[in-house]
């Protein structure tokens, strides 16, 4: 039996200016295949896709390639030039397949200026054209804001459990066999999705319980929940989406899916673990787990082991932030430029910094340029110490890292990274790239929410401490600092309980 593989991945801050355009998608910054040419992107990959491909082959079925594309880091709402554009060519190249089944992979947090829920909107146009009875599933990410259109559309709908996300292999082949099943098997699943009304921002989706976390959060016990359920035999699949509140849609919001083989046991688990939700929402408030700047600097230099680590919330890349914030720069000004790395987004700069040459004593303005509610542009003098084109082979997706030029200047014990492209340093090949080893630094920055966990705290041990930074920017997680004209009202912590 063929089984038709695509979709698109796209994550929409709403609240950053810069649209995403066909060639953010087209360009060097995304990555659009077809054909051969998606398998050959992505077998043996550790991917959504390379998943799907294992899981498939392993089932015996064969693969339809059809079309996938993919842009990051996050960016603003996508045109409407853009998204018809994919959308049409993710529902054509399906026609054309005329495959026994449809295995998609949709990020989940797309928003676009003509269409508030692409995702949805793709799974009923791929409906409409591949007939009820061939069977479609869906395969999202954590952070998907999923609306009625998904529940009616597809026959399962299954969600990483994972964040920082560690298991897009894992889930990728879960729906590859799950839509095997369906072929082979002729069972039937009931998908339920209940929506708590709990509206969550990136930096509060944790889910790893790690060494360094001093209590559990509520993503680690919904989740907890779910795999608990999920030993039931009749059970599928149990699905929690935290949401993508950095985008102001009517879908935003926490969704409980479950897949079972009956449809009042699948209402009865999403339910209750939507109902578990409610109960631990003040779990995701910010006033508990959040370090103001000048205080989280303090402790870092304080402290008698190294590296402390240095979440910079409000200027999170991978939540759409177009990452040259520049308030924990600052501190670090202030501080006398103590022993530190951190990346800062800045073409000017860089070109700059080209100009003096490796060695060259700098003066300039640095951040501050793109997003005026992450701090104000930090005066600097420095040496450069390196020039290169910037970026690096992920061990994981085998996909380049793409930084634009990039340059490292000293100032003081503290090294900035200065780069044309946005970056999210989820990972110590972003700072070895560049010759930095992050144990040897007394403080280490990342423009990252929560995804740097894996690689930096589970797999290598890195931080002594890590401080969740309280600074301004679009991706601050407190939802109360921004003003939503679409998100389905009353939902909290936006309205009284």
């Amino acid at each position: 039996m063929r089984i038709a593989i695509g979709g698109f991945s796209h994550e929409t801050n709403t609240f950053n200016p810069q649209p995403t355009t066909l060639q953010h998608f087209l360009g060097p910054t995304g990555q659009a295949v077809d054909g051969s040419g998606l398998v050959s992107a992505y077998e043996g990959s550790r991917t959504v896709l390379g998943g799907m491909i294992d899981g498939l082959r392993a089932a015996g079925m064969e693969l339809a390639p059809t079309f996938f594309t993919t842009h990051g880091p996050t960016t603003g709402k996508i045109t409407a030039e853009a998204i018809d554009y994919v959308l049409g060519r993710v529902v054509e190249s399906v026609a054309v397949a005329r495959a026994d089944g449809v295995l998609l992979h949709l990020h989940g947090a797309a928003a676009s200026e003509s269409i508030d829920d692409p995702e949805g909107e793709c799974l009923r146009r791929v409906r409409q054209v591949i007939g009820a009875s061939i069977p479609l599933v869906v395969v999202h990410d954590l952070h998907a804001n999923i609306g009625p259109a998904w529940a009616e559309h597809a026959d399962a709908i299954i969600g990483y459990k994972t964040a920082p996300h560690v298991d897009y292999y894992e889930r990728g082949y879960e729906g590859a066999a799950l839509i095997a099943r369906i072929l082979t098997e002729d069972i039937r699943v009931h998908v339920a999705l209940r929506k708590p009304r709990v509206l969550v921002k990136s930096g509060l989706m944790s889910v790893t319980d790690t060494p360094l976390a001093v209590i559990k959060p509520p993503m680690y016990w919904l989740m907890s929940r779910a795999r608990e359920r999920e030993r039931d035999p009749r059970v599928y699949n149990v699905t929690v989406a935290a949401g993508f509140g950095d985008a102001d849609v009517p879908e935003a919001g926490i969704s409980v899916v479950a897949n079972t083989a009956d449809p009042s046991l699948s209402a009865e688990i999403a339910e209750e673990i939507a109902a578990l939700a409610w109960k631990l929402r003040r779990g995701f408030e910010t006033d508990a787990v959040m370090t103001p700047v000048a205080v989280a600097v303090s402790r870092a230099m304080a402290s008698p082991k190294r590296p402390v680590m240095l979440a910079d919330q409000g200027n999170n890349t991978a939540g759409g932030s177009p990452g040259d914030g520049t308030v924990i720069l600052a501190a670090l000004k202030d501080a006398g430029w103590p022993s530190a790395a951190l990346f800062i987004r800045d073409e000017a700069a860089v070109a700059e910094s080209v100009r003096a040459g490796i060695g060259g004593e700098i003066e300039f303005a640095v951040g501050g340029k793109l997003e005026p509610t992450n701090g104000d542009p930090v005066r600097i003098r420095g040496r450069v110490r390196l020039l290169s084109t910037g970026g690096f082979r992920s061990v994981r997706s085998l996909q380049r890292v793409e930084f634009g030029r990039t340059a490292v200047v000293e100032c003081g014990e503290t090294e900035i990274v200065l780069t044309e492209r946005p970056t999210s340093q989820i990972h110590p090949q972003y700072f070895r790239s560049v010759g930095i080893e992050p144990r040897e630094k007394q403080i280490v920055v990342v423009q990252s929410a929560h995804l740097f966990r894996d690689a930096f705290e589970a797999e290598e041990h890195i931080p002594a401490m890590v401080l969740e930074v309280d600074t301004p920017g679009i991706t601050s997680p407190d939802t109360r600092r921004f003003t939503y004209r679409k998100v389905t009202r009353p939902i909290f912590p936006l309205d009284p309980d």
